[in-house]
C-alpha cells in the first residue's frame, strides 16, 4: 500500500547560503529546491526578501498550489529562536535581531509557519531520515558560517530550559582565546567554523605565509564573499597546501577536543558530524574523529560512534519541513 503523501516547505537559513525545498515528509524525498547565498551583510529586509522568493521558486517547480497542497512551512535559522512567537530573537551570522519570520511567511503563503534553530532541525531531518536513524538519544553538530548543535533525547528535539541547549559551537576550547561572534572569548566556533578558518588562513597570508589560496581567496573575499567557500579549501588540501592543511588540522583538532568533552557530559548514542566543510573536507571530518577519541573516556569511546550526516545539504530543509507538518497534526511515520 502507497504511503500518504503530505508536502510541506523547509527553508534552511544559514549564514552563507538560504536552500528552500518541498519535502515529503511521510518519505523524506525532496520534490523541487531553489538555493542562493544569503547575502546577510545586505539586511534584514534583505533577507526576508530572499527567502520569500526561494519558497516561492520552490513552490513554483514543484507545482503546489495547483495540483498538490502544502500543509506547512518550515524554518531553521542559525540563532536563538523565539519558538512559540516564530521569531529569530539574536542570529549574528545573519545580522539580524527581532526577526517575526514566521508570521512574514504565514502571511505571504496562508498556512502555517514553525521556526527552529537550524542545526536543531537539522537533526530531526537526521533523526527521521539520515544518520541517526534508529538511535533515540545522539547529538548532531553541523560545521558551517559558525557551529551549531541539536539533541535528540528519547526520540525527540531536545532544547533545555532556555530553548538554548545544544550550543557547543560556544563551549569554552581555549580560555581567554579568540573573541568569538557571540562575545566570549574562547568558543570553539572562533576556532573551528569555515569563519575561523577563512581568518586564521588569510592573517597568516598577510604576514607573508605563501599558500595557493593567496590569489583565489583574496578575489572570492573582494567580490562580496566573507568567508572562503568549503570547496576551495579542499582543493587547496588536495593540492598540498601546507598553510591550508595546518590551519584545518588545527580546527579539527579543537573540534575533536569539543566532540570529546560532549561525549564525557552527555553520553550519546552517537554523534552525527554534518554541513558543508564536515562534506567537503574529509581531512576536518577524520582529525576531529580522531581526537574526540583520544580525548574522551574508554566507556564512551568503545560505544559512541560518530557518523557523518547522511542527507547532506538537504538535512536540515528535511527536517524544517517535517517540523512543520508534525505542528500542524501530521504523525511522521
Amino acid at each position: 500500500m502507497a504511503k500518504q503523501k503530505a508536502f510541506a516547505l523547509g527553508i534552511d537559513l544559514g549564514g552563507t547560503k538560504t536552500l528552500a525545498a518541498v519535502i515529503d515528509v511521510m518519505t523524506g524525498n525532496v520534490i523541487a529546491s531553489a538555493r542562493k547565498r544569503t547575502r546577510a551583510e545586505r539586511g534584514a529586509d534583505f533577507v526576508v526578501q530572499r527567502v520569500g522568493e526561494l519558497a516561492g521558486a520552490a513552490l513554483e517547480e514543484a507545482g503546489i498550489g495547483s495540483s498538490q497542497k502544502l500543509v506547512a512551512i518550515g524554518v531553521g535559522a542559525a540563532g536563538t529562536i523565539d519558538r512559540k512567537a516564530g521569531k529569530i530573537i539574536n542570529a549574528p551570522n545573519l545580522g539580524v535581531r527581532d526577526l517575526a519570520i514566521g508570521n512574514v511567511l504565514a502571511k505571504k503563503f496562508n498556512v502555517p509557519v514553525s521556526v527552529g534553530n537550524d542545526v536543531e532541525v537539522a537533526a530531526l531531518g537526521e533523526y527521521l531520515y539520515g544518520a541517526g536513524k534508529g538511535y533515540d538519544n545522539f547529538v548532531c553538530v553541523f560545521i558551517g558560517t559558525g557551529i551549531g548543535s541539536g539533541i535528540v533525547r528519547e526520540g525527540k528535539m531536545y532544547t533545555g530550559a532556555t530553548g538554548t541547549a545544544g550550543e557547543v559551537g560556544h563551549m569554552v576550547v581555549d580560555a581567554f582565546g579568540r573573541i568569538c561572534g557571540c562575545g566570549a572569548r574562547g568558543c570553539l566556533e572562533a576556532y573551528a567554523s569555515r569563519t575561523a578558518i577563512t581568518r586564521a588562513i588569510m592573517a597568516e597570508i598577510h604576514h607573508g605565509r605563501s599558500s595557493v589560496l593567496a590569489e583565489d581567496a583574496q578575489k572570492q573575499l573582494k567580490q562580496g564573499d566573507t568567508i572562503i567557500r568549503s570547496g576551495i579549501l579542499a582543493d587547496a588540501i588536495q593540492k598540498k597546501d601546507e598553510l591550508t592543511i595546518e590551519i584545518v588540522k588545527e580546527a579539527g583538532e579543537y573540534l575533536g577536543i569539543a566532540l570529546g568533552g560532549v561525549m564525557n557530559f552527555y553520553n550519546p548514542e552517537c554523534i552525527v558530524l554534518g554541513g558543508g566543510v564536515i562534506e567537503a573536507i574529509d581531512l576536518l571530518y577524520n582529525t576531529a574523529v580522531r581526537r574526540a577519541y583520544i580525548s574522551a573516556l574508554p566507556g564512551p569511546v568503545r560505544k559512541t560512534p560518530i557518523h557523518k550526516a547522511k542527507l547532506g545539504d538537504f538535512s536540515g530543509v528535511v527536517g524544517a519541513a517535517c517540523l512543520a507538518a508534525q505542528a500542524a497534526g501530521y504523525t511522521i511515520p
